[in-house]
């Protein structure tokens, strides 16, 4: 773990994974989740690339936020990090909220992008769908964060993807265990994608060649938010992933590093 100042009085927790003086890639997890989430991915991606991978506000290490945020201030966070690791341009990787952040960045700092790759994340949510997102009650809201993942991570992949794979449930678990983030601070993250997430008319904006991966039975954000993404960013292209939920790079891990690595190396 490392931590450095990417404003005034926020620190952001990180890790660095590669060769030193290998293209960049920044991956970025979705709601609620830490750094910790891409480690099934990041030894394959360090093979030739330096891998950077971030806690979100109020995710992962990071400590607790006091006030209300939106994705644009995730966004520059991402691009501030880069900035104090003096990255000039990075390929960027998000996922689900993540993949939210990766276009309001891509949006807001083009010239930090070199390519961007959105997985199972769409152009717009909550109230800019009519469908304000609540925060989480304390009735819902588990403590300790093994027991909420595995508890709530067989609602986010393909029906039945757990149930032969007890062993990949409980890997889940432990990738969450010293996730720091409270009941408030998912609620901010929530009113984030809820209140400021809405770049259908952006989308025309991204100029990074990118790529969009969509499982095909993703319950959490269907697959027509990345259809929407793939028509809207100029040149993009849709990788869809038969019989797959919302989480590709855990449930088809070895396809999908193929896949985007592939896609990070093209010239």
């Amino acid at each position: 773990m490392a931590t450095i100042e990417t404003a005034p009085g926020r620190s952001t927790n990180y890790d660095i994974t590669g060769p030193e003086g290998a293209p960049v890639v920044l991956l970025i997890a979705g709601l609620g989740a830490p750094r910790r989430f891409w480690e099934p991915n990041i030894d394959v991606f360090a093979r030739e690339f330096l891998v950077v991978t971030i806690d979100n506000r109020d995710a992962g290490e990071n400590e607790p936020d006091t006030a209300a945020y939106s994705m644009a201030d995730m966004a520059d966070d991402a691009v501030n990090l880069l900035k104090a690791l003096d990255v000039e341009r990075a390929h960027i990787v998000g996922i689900s909220m993540g993949g939210f952040i990766s276009q309001h960045l891509a949006i807001r700092h083009p010239e930090v992008v070199d390519r961007l790759v959105l997985v199972g994340t769409g152009p717009a949510a909550g109230a800019a769908l009519g469908n304000p997102l609540p925060p989480p009650t304390d009735a819902d809201w588990i403590e300790d964060p093994s027991e909420r993942t595995r508890l709530r991570s067989p609602h986010n992949v393909a029906p039945g993807y757990y149930d032969t794979r007890p062993e990949e449930l409980e890997a889940q678990g432990e990738r969450y265990r010293g996730n720091g983030i409270t009941r408030d601070g998912y609620a901010r993250q929530v009113a984030a994608i809820s209140d400021t997430h809405d770049v259908r008319e952006r989308l025309k904006d991204i100029s990074a060649p990118t790529l969009v991966v969509h499982g095909e039975v993703d319950p959490t954000v269907p697959l027509r938010g990345g259809e929407l993404i793939a028509q809207g960013v100029p040149g993009a292209r849709l990788l869809v992933y038969p019989g797959v939920g919302h989480l590709p790079p855990h449930e088809v891990t070895e396809q999908f590093n193929h896949d985007v690595l592939a896609f990070l190396k093209e010239t």
